[in-house]
């Protein structure tokens, strides 16, 4: 086994190890810098406070345009939103567990409780997002 194909097989053996991050569907021929992987976990519940913008999860970037971003809080509308030329801006609408093909960017899932004059509490859940 030649050292390329070693740090290969060593790379990949540490990935699926540490639980976090896997590679989406793709063949055995796709080269390592096309492959897309997936990050998951969890999201933790709190509390968005009347009046405020609570970002729930991220801001993290996406450089495969191809994958899911799916996010999972049961029953709280939340926004899935993209920085571009330095503004959030909104890509999903108030929606309950977004799941959508956004592409590649740089994103944040948030829930927006500037027009409340009540606070918002949510749940935990998940987020399965692209690398």
């Amino acid at each position: 086994m030649n050292k390329k194909t070693g740090a290969l097989v060593l790379a990949l053996g540490l990935l699926q190890m540490s639980g976090s991050a896997m590679a989406s569907p793709q063949g055995w021929t796709t080269p390592l810098n096309k492959v897309c992987f997936i990050n998951s976990g969890s999201i933790y519940g709190g509390t968005a406070a009347a009046g405020e913008l609570k970002v729930v999860y991220g801001p993290y970037t996406a450089k495969c345009a191809t994958t899911y971003h799916k996010f999972r809080l049961g029953l709280t509308l939340v926004k899935v939103e993209q920085l571009i030329n330095g503004i959030w801006s909104d890509r999903s609408g108030s929606t309950m567990n977004p799941a959508s093909q956004y592409g590649s960017g740089t994103y944040r899932l948030v829930i927006d409780n500037r027009n409340k004059q009540t606070s918002t509490v949510y749940g935990g859940g998940t987020f399965s997002v692209p690398l």
